[in-house]
C-alpha cells in the first residue's frame, strides 16, 4: 500500500470524525457512545484478522505496543469525547492542530528525531493561526468551554505520547494486528471504568445518532487506525501528527 494513499485516506476519515462524534452523542451519553464505538470496533477487527490470515500476538513487546497504542485510543478518546460536550467541533480541530508540535518535541527528546526546524515551527504556528481565523466567527463558547478546552488539550497530549511510545517500542507488528490489539486493550479499559460512568441507552435514539456511531466504529476507529499505524511505521511522528492539522 502507498504511504501517500494511506496518509490522504486518514486525513479524509479523521476530518469527518469530530462531526461524527457530535452526531453519535445527540441522544447517547458520551461514555455510552464511546464505549459502544470501541467495543464494536474491537469485535469487528476479529473477522478482518481471519480474512487477512493474521492473529493477535502476545509477546511482551507486542503487549507493550498495544498498551502504548491504547494511550492514544482510551486516553485521548475519553478526554475528547468529554470535551465535545462543551465546545464545537471546529475548536477541537484547532486545538488538535497543536499535536504536530507536541509530537515533534517528544520525538526530538525521546526518539532523537530532528523534524522540527525553525522554519517548520513557524509554518505550523501559521497553520494553527490560519485555522483559528477560519472558524473564529463561528465559535459560540459557553461558560463551561474551559472544560472542553482542557479535555481536548489532554487528548492531544495522550495522542502525541501514544504515537511516540509505539515508535519507541518498535514491535514490528502488522498494522491490523496493532490496531486490533490496541482496540481490545482500550475496550478492557472501558469495561474497567464502566461502573464509574454506567451504560445508558435511552429509548428513541435517532437514526442520525446510530449512523454517526456506525461510521465511527467502521471507519473512524477500525479503518482509520489501521491506516494510521501503517503510516506511523514509515514516517516520523511529527509528520504523522500533521494529519490532525490538515484534517
Amino acid at each position: 500500500m502507498s504511504v501517500l494513499f494511506a496518509y490522504l485516506a486518514v486525513i479524509l476519515i479523521w476530518s469527518s470524525t469530530p462531526l461524527a462524534i457530535q452526531l453519535s452523542q445527540q441522544e447517547l451519553p458520551f461514555y455510552t457512545s464511546l464505549s459502544l464505538r470501541m467495543w464494536g470496533s474491537a469485535i469487528l477487527s476479529m473477522p478482518l484478522l481471519m480474512i487477512f490470515r493474521q492473529s493477535l500476538i502476545f509477546t511482551p513487546k507486542a503487549l507493550l505496543s498495544y498498551f502504548a497504542g491504547a494511550i492514544g485510543v482510551y486516553g485521548a478518546m475519553m478526554f475528547v469525547y468529554w470535551g465535545a460536550n462543551y465546545v464545537p467541533s471546529g475548536l477541537i480541530s484547532v486545538i488538535f492542530g497543536l499535536s504536530p508540535m507536541l509530537s515533534g518535541v517528544l520525538g526530538y527528546f525521546w526518539l532523537k528525531e530532528r523534524e522540527l526546524t525553525a522554519a517548520r515551527i513557524i509554518a505550523l504556528l501559521l497553520g494553527v493561526l490560519a485555522l483559528y481565523v477560519v472558524i473564529i466567527g463561528q465559535l459560540n463558547l459557553g461558560g463551561q468551554a474551559w472544560r472542553g478546552i482542557l479535555g481536548t488539550l489532554l487528548s492531544v497530549f495522550c495522542f502525541a505520547i501514544s504515537a511516540v511510545a509505539v515508535k519507541q517500542v518498535n514491535a514490528g507488528l502488522n498494522p491490523l494486528v496493532q490496531t486490533s490489539g490496541t482496540l481490545w486493550v482500550s475496550s478492557m479499559g472501558f469495561v474497567i471504568t464502566l461502573p464509574f460512568f454506567g451504560l445508558d441507552i435511552p429509548a428513541g435514539v435517532s437514526l442520525n445518532n446510530w449512523i454517526g456511531l456506525g461510521y465511527l466504529i467502521s471507519c473512524g476507529s477500525l479503518l482509520g487506525f489501521i491506516l494510521y499505524f501503517y503510516i506511523l511505521k514509515h514516517l516520523p511522528t511529527a509528520r504523522v501528527a500533521l494529519i490532525t492539522l490538515i484534517a
